[in-house]
């Protein structure tokens, strides 16, 4: 039996590049053959605008609907690139997710993800929560449910201290809720990579640094005017340039999740002491 994995994709930073990643990925990995599903549990909902998707969505057919305390085990799951994929689809999220806020600060409320996934399952190979950059409850809510993390990073200051910052988050929240069964760092990714020094330094200092520490670091993937465009026509990037050499970084990624649903074993959640 394929293992559902469920895989977080979070940031401690803004602005490095997460749904490009996540819609890319989901692609990727359906074009494996396996049953793929995006949440956008961001309330900016920038995935509406990667897939070109409705941007004023019902709220019932929403991500924000899990959370609201009436959910029934409706997921309005939307297929996107038919023409393309057959095993792709969107669970939108958006500004209805604002309003829910309130719900995950009550008791009990970070754990409405994976209650209703529990209670309610879906048959994907993957389920991918596209988070926001933020470290508060609906990235919390994701932590309780999903089985992985994925950590994409820019090679700047700022970033790398949003890393930082989220390996400390994780670890306090493992801790403070007791979490059995943690989810494992599937690995980082440095992302967005560009000519500039700093850039240019920080991307081949910072895998051993993370190596280190026994997590591990994906293929860099550089800065390619090529998503600005991908992102324009509302395809992934392999439908845009068939051959883009940023293929081959997303691709080493989907490959390790798909060696995670083919049999793959769920590793030690990581600690993060500096």
């Amino acid at each position: 039996m394929p293992n559902q994995i469920r895989l977080a994709i979070m940031t401690g930073a803004g602005g490095v590049g997460k749904t490009t990643l996540a819609a890319n990925l989901g692609y990727e990995v359906a074009r494996l053959g396996h049953r793929v599903v995006i949440f956008d549990l961001d309330p900016q909902g920038s995935l509406n605008v990667a897939c070109r998707l409705s941007k004023t969505p019902a709220p019932k057919a929403t991500t924000a609907w899990i959370y609201s305390g009436f959910f029934d085990g409706t997921y309005t799951l939307i297929p996107v690139w038919e023409q393309h994929v057959s095993k792709l689809e969107v669970f939108q999220g958006g500004s209805a997710l604002f309003k829910i806020m309130p719900n995950l600060t009550q008791a009990g409320g970070s754990y409405l993800l994976q209650e209703a996934l529990s209670e309610y399952p879906l048959t994907h190979d993957l389920i991918i929560f596209d988070c926001p950059a933020t470290l508060e409850q609906i990235p919390k809510s994701a932590l309780i449910a999903a089985t992985h993390l994925l950590v994409p990073l820019m090679p700047d200051a700022k970033a790398v201290d949003g890393t930082r910052v989220l390996l400390d988050w994780y670890a306090a929240n493992v801790q403070e809720l007791q979490l059995s069964s943690p989810p494992a760092f599937l690995g980082f990714v440095i992302n967005n990579v560009e000519d500039g020094a700093e850039h240019q330094r920080l991307s081949k200092e910072l895998p051993p640094r993370y190596e280190a520490r026994g997590y591990r670091v994906f293929p860099a993937i550089r800065h390619y005017t090529a998503f600005t465009n991908a992102w324009s026509e509302a395809v992934p990037l392999r439908v845009h340039r068939t051959t883009h050499p940023a293929l081959e970084p997303i691709g080493a990624i989907a490959l390790a999740i798909q060696q995670e649903i083919t049999g793959g074993k769920r590793g030690k959640a990581k600690s993060a002491r500096r």
